[in-house]
């Protein structure tokens, strides 16, 4: 073996002990070098990681494809200080169709979904209230959906970013649920 051989050796060691830890997540854990944290496996934990859905109509589909349910509940990861992520709110409030709820960090989920309406909106602000420090629900839409990116919408094991496709979702289900009455008034308010 050269010289060449012995500082590659060198030079991968020293980057593996000089990897930092920063959130429970090793800086260098992009080169593989790292191990996570939370199951040994290189590159974090992809189990936990939704697929990322980047429209509206292939998301329907997927959802389409399952037998219609008597209750959907769907996340929104926001910021109160996005205008996007008002648009969306905006864009479904008010709709009888439609339950807006605030989710925190204690939030008993069942608690929450005991409504009579067909589709609850589960609101998950990233932010603790209206400041810029970050809630569990930052960390929480990193892992999932892979990147920081509000508005964002969980269903099932899905994540779809983009405010008009988000809408766009909505309208459909809110037509599939009331059948065929999604584009009422009440639900184009803005």
């Amino acid at each position: 073996m050269g010289p060449w051989v012995y500082y590659l050796l060198f030079v991968f060691y020293s980057v593996r002990s000089l990897c930092v830890k920063e959130a429970r997540r090793p800086v260098f854990s992009f080169l593989g070098f790292c191990r996570s944290e939370h199951n040994g496996t290189p590159g974090g934990n992809p189990a936990q990681k939704h697929q990322v859905i980047s429209n509206a109509q292939e998301l329907i589909t997927k959802i389409d494809a399952e037998p219609v349910k008597s209750q959907y509940v769907t996340y929104i990861y926001h910021s109160s200080i996005c205008s996007y992520c008002t648009k969306v709110t905006d864009s479904i409030k008010g709709n009888q169709h439609v339950e807006i709820i605030d989710f925190h960090e204690d939030s008993n989920l069942e608690e929450l979904v005991q409504t009579e309406k067909p589709i609850v909106v589960l609101m998950k602000n990233i932010n603790k209230g209206s400041s810029i420090d970050r809630s569990i629900f930052f960390a929480e839409l990193n892992e999932k959906g892979g990147k920081i990116q509000v508005p964002a919408l969980e269903i099932h094991d899905f994540i779809m970013y983009e405010s008009d496709e988000i809408i766009k979702f909505y309208k459909h289900l809110i037509e599939k649920v009331g059948g065929g009455e999604g584009d009422s008034e009440e639900s184009q308010e803005e």
